[in-house]
C-alpha cells in the first residue's frame, strides 16, 4: 500500500476512514497508470507527426521542371493522349530519354498514364496543366 497507510497503520482509524484513504490511494495508482499511458501516446503521436510532416514535404516540394520536361508538357497538352514515340519522333529526343522523364512526371503527379490494350497513353494532371498556365506556356 502507500506511504501515507503505513503511517496510519499505527493509528487507530476508524472504517470509514480507512476506505476513504484505500479509495483516493487508488485513484492515485490509476491516475499514475494513466499518466504514463498518456506520455506515451503523446510520443507515439509527435511521432507520427514527423512523419507526417515529411510526407506533407514531399508532395509540397515542386521539383523544378527542365526544358525537356515543359516540352514534354506542352506537347501532350496540345495532343490528345499521346504515347511514348510519338512524343520522341515529335520532339526529336531518344525515346529510352522519353520514357524516362515520362516516368518521372507521373511519379511526382504531373502526368498519369492509361491503356486499353495497346501503346500506353500519357495525360496532364491537374497539376501539370496549372503550372503549364500559371507559366504562361499554354492558353
Amino acid at each position: 500500500m502507500g506511504l501515507l497507510t503505513d503511517v496510519l497503520k499505527e493509528v487507530p482509524l476508524s472504517a470509514e476512514l480507512r476506505k476513504k484513504i484505500a479509495k483516493i490511494e487508488a485513484e492515485n495508482d490509476g491516475l499514475k497508470t494513466e499518466n504514463v499511458i498518456l506520455k506515451d501516446n503523446l510520443r507515439e503521436a509527435k511521432a507520427q507527426i514527423i512523419k507526417l510532416e515529411k510526407r506533407i514535404n514531399e508532395f509540397t516540394h515542386n521539383p523544378e521542371l527542365d526544358e525537356t520536361d515543359i516540352l514534354i508538357l506542352k506537347e501532350i497538352a496540345l495532343t490528345s493522349d499521346p504515347a511514348a514515340s510519338y512524343l520522341a519522333e515529335k520532339l526529336n529526343l531518344n525515346l529510352a530519354m522519353v520514357e524516362f522523364r515520362l516516368q518521372r512526371l507521373i511519379d511526382i503527379d504531373y502526368l498519369s498514364i492509361w491503356s486499353i490494350g495497346g501503346a500506353e497513353r500519357y495525360s496532364l494532371q491537374p497539376k501539370s496543366r496549372e503550372y503549364l498556365i500559371k507559366n504562361n506556356l499554354i492558353s
